[in-house]
């Protein structure tokens, strides 16, 4: 929990920052560092998300992201197949698919 509390402390800084940044005219200096500043805020946004997940929220990313691999190679597997059945239909016609692979 100190880590937590340290990193929301640490967003909460930069984000008065930003808001300081405001006064000052535009430089590309100037705009350099607020998008830095943004940066290190969506870094550190992002490890809060992840310290504050619960075990039934990793379990369902995890499942997402297996569910989503497979989709992902399923949809690989179709290209491949459609553009082998391709070539036998238009060059190879007397040759198995297999033997085309």
């Amino acid at each position: 929990m100190k880590k937590l509390d340290s990193l929301r402390k640490q967003l909460q800084s930069i984000h008065e920052e930003i808001t300081k940044l405001s006064e000052f005219r535009e430089t590309q200096a100037l705009k350099k560092f607020q998008r830095q500043l943004r940066g290190e805020s969506s870094v550190i946004k992002e490890i809060i998300r992840k310290l504050t997940l619960t075990k039934q929220d990793k379990e369902h990313q995890r499942k997402h992201r297996k569910s989503q691999a497979n989709k992902n190679r399923s949809s690989k597997n179709k290209r491949v197949w459609n553009y082998v059945k391709s070539i036998q239909q238009n060059y190879f016609p007397d040759k198995s698919l297999k033997e085309i692979r």
